[in-house]
């Protein structure tokens, strides 16, 4: 299971309430899967591409969720359910990113990506990503109406081979979270805070990796804050 409800709570807590209010604790919804099954569940997902073809590989084995899509893709998996809020945390698992296969003209090598992403819209063209490459490097994007804007510095990294990649939002305010996949939840790290305007309270996770980039997902859980 994921462990980071508790940072949730302190965070959506800090910027949600103020003196007297503070003491009394949000109510949350929670969704959740842990891809224990033999097959995708479908009444949780959808396979979903929003640039390029669908096809590649998709399976569920020894509880994880493995995707391999083809070359010059976006394809993975989306959320049937449709959440609203403005105050949420999503976040996933990886038990692997692996690197592109080799294309004819191109590096045998080509950066793999595993993306935990937040769809604003059916079309992929309003969305916030937060990705780890198959060199351990880490990217925060938004994009909006079709233009991508890169949002870290180019110089976050980890070791960790298996992170917790999580997005929190409050309000305009996002937070892009990397915990260990057993480290206690007052040792994740808030990589990045951004402020991202006027962004809708509607949205579904998707996890895909780019191209054929081999991504595996232990677990996925969505938190929303009761407004």
């Amino acid at each position: 299971m994921l462990n980071l409800r508790g940072v949730l709570a302190c965070l959506l807590l800090a910027a949600a309430c103020a003196g007297a209010a503070a003491r009394q604790s949000p109510a949350f919804e929670e969704w959740a899967d842990d891809f224990a099954g033999a097959a995708l569940d479908e009444t949780k997902w959808e396979r979903y591409s929003f640039e390029g073809g669908g096809g590649g590989k998709l399976e569920v084995r020894d509880g994880q969720v493995r995707i391999r899509s083809a070359a010059d893709t976006r394809s993975g998996i989306r959320s049937r359910k449709e959440f609203s809020s403005d105050r949420f945390m999503v976040e996933a698992r990886l038990a692997k990113v692996g690197p592109q296969l080799p294309q004819p003209g191109k590096r045998a090598n080509d950066l793999g990506t595993a993306a935990l992403t937040i769809l604003f819209d059916g079309s992929g063209r309003n969305r916030v990503e937060w990705i780890l490459t198959s060199e351990g490097t880490l990217e925060a994007w938004a994009v909006r109406d079709g233009r991508g804007e890169r949002l870290d510095d180019r110089k976050l990294a980890t070791k960790m081979k298996n992170p917790v990649l999580a997005v929190v939002r409050r309000g305009d305010e996002f937070l892009f979270i990397l915990n260990g996949p057993d480290s206690p939840p007052q040792d994740a790290q808030v990589g990045l805070r951004k402020t991202i305007k006027n962004l809708p309270r509607s949205f579904h996770v998707m996890l895909y990796g780019f191209g054929s980039s081999e991504n595996d997902w232990d677990a996925a859980r969505v938190t929303v804050q009761k407004q």
